[in-house]
């Protein structure tokens, strides 16, 4: 099956990324990939529909006329597809910690843990500074007999990572169908159990000792106050999926719902935070 790849620049990728890619979502778009200045989108060229690509995009343009926004299209075969995927793909070792493989890499020694995925353009791969930071204070994080919630799991890697360290049960959440059939998918090739669901913060009932969430600032000022009811005392909620100097309003926001900033460490000018119920 050929498909049709759109790559879109944007002035402003921060704020409008997140909204393009659910608006390309609703007229057939089922993959994305960030770059730095917006993102690729990809949809299977049998109900790629020009029309309404040009629709979404004037509607956009006039609802937002500071931003700029262009684009480019091309048909891609899928044999190729598959092939420059297993080309450019490479493994990420973080530290000695754990290396995220896909399955034409071999396991390396040395390292706690290795974990397989088959990315699927779904984020999560540890390329992204933000996906990385979270598995970096992963390493210091006690999970054994711990209950674990990754929102926005993404390939899973995160709740894959959790289970393989000792957590008593994991809940890996993602609101995308592609991210939650891949990190179904995922979760069977590292052989754990890993609870895997299509839902986000809204349909929460149970509370966890950590919450994981990697996801747009944005999501994350909206949601706070349910992760933080949805954490018990004394327990770690990770953020990541946002820049450095936007840490100040998600520390407040955090804050004000009974989370205290522990940890706070940066790459490449994405953070990722560590906070701690209080009692």
């Amino acid at each position: 099956m050929n498909y049709i790849e759109l790559e879109l620049s944007l002035s402003s990728v921060d704020i409008y990324s997140d909204i393009l890619q659910s608006d390309l979502c609703d007229i057939g778009f089922e993959s994305f990939l960030d770059k730095k200045d917006g993102f690729f989108a990809y949809c299977q060229k049998d109900i790629f529909n020009q029309e309404d690509l040009d629709f979404l995009l004037n509607a956009f343009r006039e609802n937002n006329p500071s931003v700029n926004v262009s684009y480019d299209i091309k048909e891609i075969e899928q044999q190729d597809w598959n092939m420059e995927w297993e080309k450019s793909y490479e493994a990420v070792l973080v530290d000695d910690f754990c290396y995220i493989r896909a399955s034409f890499h071999p396991p390396i020694k040395n390292v706690e843990f290795n974990i397989e995925i088959s990315p699927k353009m779904s984020f999560g791969t540890a390329h992204h500074p933000t996906t990385y930071q979270i598995i970096q204070l992963l390493r210091d994080e006690p999970l054994e007999g711990k209950d674990v919630m990754d929102m926005g799991t993404g390939t899973g890697v995160l709740a894959i990572l959790c289970k393989l360290k000792g957590a008593k049960s994991v809940d890996a959440w993602d609101n995308d169908e592609w991210a939650y059939e891949n990190a179904k998918e995922n979760v069977m090739k590292n052989n754990v159990e890993v609870d895997v669901k299509l839902g986000d913060a809204s349909g929460l009932s149970k509370s966890y000792d950590l919450f994981i969430a990697n996801i747009n600032r944005n999501i994350l000022l909206q949601d706070m106050a349910t992760y933080s009811k949805h954490l018990r005392t004394g327990g770690t909620l990770l953020l990541s999926g946002f820049y450095d100097n936007d840490v100040e309003i998600l520390e407040k926001c955090a804050n004000e719902n009974n989370l205290h900033l522990v940890t706070h460490i940066s790459k490449e000018n994405w953070a990722a935070l560590r906070f701690i119920k209080k009692q």
